[in-house]
Parts: C-alpha cells; structure tokens; sequence
C-alpha cells in the first residue's frame, strides 16, 4: 500500500502557540511505552498490558471528598468512549467524528486541532463515530478513521505524516471504534464489520509508513480450517471483527485480541444450526511482527446472542491458587500447574464469564461467572465450552428468556486491575431480556434481527453493579450495587480509590478496599468515557470524557424509579484536590 495523504483528510489548524514543555516533543519509545511515566497516560491502558491503573496517590480514600472540578471543555457531537492520553503536558482528545486535539492538560486550552473530512455519514458503519483511543510512538500520533483508514499525526503540530487507507469496503461499512496500539514498533489495529455482509480483520502496520505488514481474517473461507463448523455458505458469514481492546504484552512479545460473534442472531436464519462457529468469539495470541497465531481459545462457541468477546483481557504475574470456592465458578484446569505464572485473564465476552489462561502458551486455568448468565451450560476441565439448548434461539417468533443481553453483562466499558493487590475491578449490569428472532426478510443491516425487551436478572433490583475479584483465587471481595446502569469504564488508582461513571451523569469515587461511594459529582450528560489520572507540577487530576452515548440508558427501563439521565451536552471534565 502507498501511504498517500488524501485530498479529503483536512490539514491540521495551528491556533495557540504551544507551551514550553511542549516546544519539542519528547519520543516516545517501547521502552517509555513498556515503563510509562507515573504522571503520564501514554498507553489506551496507561500500561501496555492494559490495567487502567494509576501510581499516583496524591488523590486518596481520606481526601477524594475534597476534589473539585479544575476546568472542562465541549467536545464534538457522537458518542464519547474515549481515553485521553497525557504526554509532556499535553492531552491528546480524540473527539467523535474523527476531530483530534491537541489541549494544555492544565487548563484545557487548544494547542491544535485535526479535523478530517469523511465521506457522507449516511454510507459509513454508525459505530465509527466513537474513537475510544489513540496510540503514541516516536512522534506520532496514530488513530483509525471512521472510514477505516490509519492515519498518524505529528504530535507537536497535528500535520498528517500519513493517510492509509485499511479498506472501508464498497459499501463503506468498515470501520473501527477503539482505535490501535502500538507492539513492539508494529501498528495494530482491529476492524469492526457490524452493519456489514461480511466479516472483518485485524492488521498490522509499519509505524513510520503505514505499509501494512500483515492481516489476519477470522471467518474461514471454503476449505479453510473450521469451514465445517460453520455449515452455511461463505457470503451468508457476516460482521465477525475485532473492535474490542488489544492487549500487548511485553515479556512475551503477543499481542492478544478476541473475536466477535456473527449476524444475525439466530442460527435457523443464518443457516448455521449447531455449529461452533470456528473464529469466532475467540481469544488469539500472536505476534505483532507477523501476525503468527501462537494460540487461540474459543470462550463462546455458538453464539445467538451477539456476546462479543472482544473486550480487553490483561496479562499480569500471579499466584495461581483458583478457590473450589470461588463464586460463579464453571471449570478449574486439575492439570495446570498452581504457583506463580505470567497469565492472561479477565472477562471477554458480553456474558461476563471471566477467564484464565498462562499467557505464554493458551493453557486453560479456570473460568467462572460473574454476572448472572443463561447462555452456558457447561464449561469442561479444558475451558469447552457447551452452550444452554434452551437458550438457543432456534425457533423463529418465539420468545426466549436469556441472560445477559446485547448490552451485558458487561460491554466494552474497560476493566481495571491494582497490581499491587491483584484485584480486578469489572464493570456490569444485571441484564436479561425476553428475545425473539424476528421471521422476516433482513439484510446485514438488521444486525440480530430480533425482538427484545430488557429485564432485571432474577433477584436483582438495581441494574449497575462494580464487582471486584482476586485474580489469583478468582474469590469475589465485594459487589457495589447502584440502580442505574453501568456503562462506564473503571480506573483504579494507588491511592485506594476506584473511580467510575454512570448512566445517571453521577461521576462517582469507590473505597477499593469495601466498594464505599466515597465522593460523586454530577455531570451535565451520562459519565460513559474512561477516566483517567495524571500529574503536572505537583498535581495529580482525574480526567473524564461524557455524554452522546444512548445505549447503556436503555438497560434503565426495567427500574421502578426512572432515571434522570440525557446524552446531549458532550464535554471532557477535569478534576483535581484544592491546592
């Protein structure tokens, strides 16, 4: 591929004169990537093996109650799911519709601005208006366009250094949501195919062209390993992709994402009844250099739910000891050695089961629920996974009572993990819903082409929920309950807080140790973007992105008491301790 700049990407506008410590930008290395500065925010995790934790402690449980918004900033229109990333004072805001800025993260006043033009947003895939990330290297900074292209950005200006077009599609309907990281100098980034008469990939990219160096599709083609699995024609085989969080681990040199599910719901009208649908829902390890797949797992097999199990595991060293006891707990490996081991764990599907594999070679630890959940039957000693047959939406017109929903369990909200206690903070909601597969004519654009209408799961009254887990016995510590969904990421600071928004515009602050509310603050629209922490001159602030996200507000309708909540009014609030 020639990385062109195309006529339609609109030059960056230069508009204040950039502060000092930004006069030259310093380069960011792997080395910088893998031991990232305690003030700073340079990875979509902070770290690249992805735990949204922060170092800093100057903000804790005695004296959250104290903070107070420091300053905030309109943002563009669309969905806000975005990280800020934080480099030489600078933060770096991806803004729906593909406008990045440039802001000075003490005062928030605009250092540049990017704006791309797009083709009509009638003919593009809706999900792309979300840029949950950007990615930082050398100088650059990288981000995926609405229409699929990867684009990288001098951090200092905002000038185009390339414009590479991925493949959108004829149809335009390729795009991507969370945007790429960088591994080992390579460029990653995933695909989502949702809207779409067929499946997507994952590539990887030369950082300094663009020059795409590999791609890995996930849908077998006819003769292909796992065609068989499937049992309907390839062009009736739609939407599997990668938009979830991708995890790259420096020890082993893999780069692990997972797979979604398929389109529509029902595998009576896909054509598929009874297969495990190979490729998709699965965990992949591979190198970013090639894009060799040292392993892979299937966590749902299949899938007639749309359970995505895209979302973001993390690789951490633990002391493997999984409890008999833990709650939820489906499978424990009685092969698979105990003790110290470098893992891949966390919750990657919609069904909120959560998982553990030795990140090194894909050997199964245990799996258990977190959530409450229907879909699985069975998990064996080796993590196979059987679905529940009652679940299965086999017939068409006819209402199935399944747990969770589209929308989880948990979604793409972000996980942390403390990696000093080794405790996994997971955002989710206690969703089911009555679903149907709806008997008409569709097309990719139907999606599930279902029916459903959401309900609270069995014994539960309030919808949101926080729980946090060892991940060394997979125990669960402490569930923190709310009535309104959960549809925000968590942050996990080294001051003993956990900080997390809500559907109900509450920005909130949780003791880590019992899941308290220790402060909140309510913000003008929903608190769906992933917080963030970082320092300047002595202060440590909490970062957040909110507003234009209407999905989690959905999962409010079953509660007694309605929900005071609105989209509109998107911002970045910044808050710190009074100084």
């Amino acid at each position: 591929m020639n990385p062109t700049t195309l006529l339609r990407t609109s030059a960056a506008v230069l508009l204040l004169t950039a502060p000092a410590a930004f006069a030259q930008v310093t380069p960011i290395t792997d080395e910088l990537l893998a031991n990232p500065p305690a003030g700073e925010w340079i990875n979509y995790g902070r770290n690249q093996e992805n735990y949204r934790h922060s170092p800093l402690t100057q903000i804790t449980a005695d004296n959250v109650g104290q903070l107070q918004l420091v300053w905030a900033r309109g943002m563009e229109a669309g969905a806000v799911q975005v990280t800020p990333m934080i480099h030489d004072g600078v933060m770096y805001l991806a803004n729906p519709g593909d406008v990045i800025q440039a802001l000075d993260a003490q005062t928030g006043d605009l250092i540049w601005e990017h704006r791309r033009q797009l083709p009509a947003v009638a003919t593009l895939n809706a999900q792309g208006d979300r840029k949950r990330g950007v990615a930082l290297y050398g100088t650059s900074l990288y981000f995926s366009s609405w229409d699929n292209h990867l684009i990288a950005l001098d951090m200092e200006t905002g000038q185009v250094v390339f414009d590479v077009e991925r493949g959108s599609g004829e149809d335009g309907l390729t795009s991507n949501t969370t945007g790429p990281i960088v591994a080992n100098g390579v460029i990653v980034a995933g695909s989502t195919c949702q809207y779409s008469p067929y499946g997507c990939f994952i590539s990887g990219h030369d950082s300094a062209t663009g020059e795409e160096l590999w791609r890995n599709h996930f849908i077998p083609q006819p003769g292909e390993e796992g065609d068989e699995t499937w049992g309907n024609d390839f062009e009736a085989r739609w939407m599997t992709g990668v938009w979830g969080q991708i995890t790259y681990d420096p020890v082993t040199n893999l780069v692990f994402y997972g797979s979604t599910g398929v389109g529509p719901a029902s595998e009576t009208q896909r054509g598929t009844p009874g297969g495990t649908l190979y490729g998709t829902n699965t965990r992949f390890a591979v190198r970013p250099d090639t894009g060799e797949i040292v392993w892979r797992h299937q966590t749902l097999p299949r899938d007639n739910w749309d359970q995505e199990c895209t979302f973001e595991m993390m690789v951490a060293n633990v002391d493997v000891q999984p409890s008999a006891e833990m709650e939820g707990l489906r499978a424990i490996n009685p092969n698979a050695a105990t003790g110290e081991r470098r893992v891949l764990t966390g919750a990657p599907c919609k069904t909120g089961t959560m998982w553990s594999f030795d990140a090194a070679s894909g050997e199964f630890l245990w799996a258990r629920d977190t959530n409450y959940t229907n879909m699985i039957a069975s998990i064996d000693e080796t993590g196979l996974v059987t679905v529940n047959e009652d679940a299965v939406l086999k017939e068409l017109d006819v209402e199935y009572d399944v747990c969770p929903t589209f929308l989880g369990g948990r979604d793409w909200s972000s996980a942390a993990l403390n990696p000093d206690t080794g405790i996994y903070f997971l955002p989710l909601n206690n969703a089911c819903y009555d679903i149907m597969a709806v008997d008409q004519e569709f097309s990719a654009l139907d999606v599930y082409n279902t029916s459903a209408t959401a309900k609270l799961a069995p014994g539960f009254e309030n919808m949101g929920r926080i729980d946090a887990i060892d991940i060394s016995t997979g125990r669960t510590l402490w569930s923190a309950e709310r009535p309104a969904a959960n549809y925000s990421p968590v942050l996990s600071t080294a001051g003993g807080v956990v900080f997390n928004g809500g559907t109900d515009r509450y920005f909130r602050a949780l003791s880590q140790e019992t899941g308290e509310t220790l402060w909140q603050a309510r913000l003008a629209t929903v608190a769906t973007g992933q917080a963030i922490s970082y320092e300047l001159d002595g202060v440590q602030y909490i970062a957040i992105g909110a507003g234009g996200l209407t999905y989690g507000t959905q999962l409010n309708a079953p509660l007694a008491e309605a929900i005071d909540s609105t989209s509109v009014g998107n911002a970045i609030y910044v808050f710190a301790l009074p100084q």
